[in-house]
């Protein structure tokens, strides 16, 4: 029994140790950054311009040493002619909730307790991607700008795909590092086809507390409609404005 416990701890220190490998090829850092900024810098049919799909979620709460689950979907559509990214996270379990930016405010709709709560977005510098947790996902195509991209460890996922560790190059309240899960195709396929390259992200705080969303069945560029980005607040729903300090995910 001792000889197979020193056997595991062994496995498990190589895979923390050893380099990432591809095609028998070591696949450096930067290549993988590449593959994940790439399809949202482009132009043309090379180019992402909206995702919609489907997603999970697990919220890690320090305070109550408690793990939350939730699933729904997702839609969000990049700058475009307007420079604003729009997102849409429909959440159907356990309990139904929305959160809805048009790219200038957010609304985090609860519909148990009829109340909405309304924020401005920050639009400018660091702060528009670190001082709000859902917003990495309107910078992946220069995330140099604002975070310090390493490996994160072990450096592959059960699964064989990359995992980079983002910290802010701005200290934010809500997000203390970024761990990415970015897709072993996208970085290693050389056919061109494109594919969305974020498998999973896991936003920490450092209050201990962590989310990690993982992306299922993504369907790329179909334009989803401008209705899915505009929030309309139900009657009798009560409208709340907590500061930027209070409004987090």
């Amino acid at each position: 029994m001792m000889q197979k416990t020193i056997w595991i701890a062994l496995c498990g220190l190589m895979l923390l140790v050893c380099p990432v490998w591809a095609n028998g090829t070591e696949v450096p850092l930067a290549n993988v950054v590449r593959a994940l900024e790439a399809p949202f810098r482009a132009n043309g049919a090379s180019a992402i311009r909206d995702f919609e799909g489907d997603f999970e979620q697990e919220a890690y709460l320090s305070s109550l040493d408690q793990l939350q689950t939730a699933s729904g979907q997702v839609a969000v559509r990049f700058g475009g002619k307007t420079g604003l990214t729009r997102f849409r996270w429909e959440y159907r379990r356990p309990e139904p909730q929305l959160i809805i930016s048009d790219g200038r405010m957010v609304w985090v709709h609860l519909p148990q307790n009829r109340q909405v709560m309304e924020s401005e977005l920050p639009q400018n510098g660091a702060a528009a991607t670190s001082d709000n947790p859902l917003l990495f996902l309107t910078g992946l195509g220069n995330l140099e700008r604002h975070f310090e991209i390493a490996w994160a460890q072990p450096r592959r996922s059960a699964e064989g795909h990359y995992r980079l560790q983002l910290k802010p190059r701005q200290p934010s309240a809500l997000l203390e590092k970024l761990l990415l899960e970015v897709d072993r195709q996208s970085v290693e396929s050389k056919n061109g086809a494109l594919r969305y390259p974020v498998r999973a992200a896991t936003l920490m705080g450092g209050d201990g507390n962590r989310t990690t969303i993982r992306f299922r069945n993504i369907r790329l560029n179909r334009g989803p409609a401008d209705s899915l980005f505009k929030f309309v607040a139900p009657p009798g729903t009560e409208i709340l404005r907590p500061g930027r300090e209070d409004f987090g995910f």
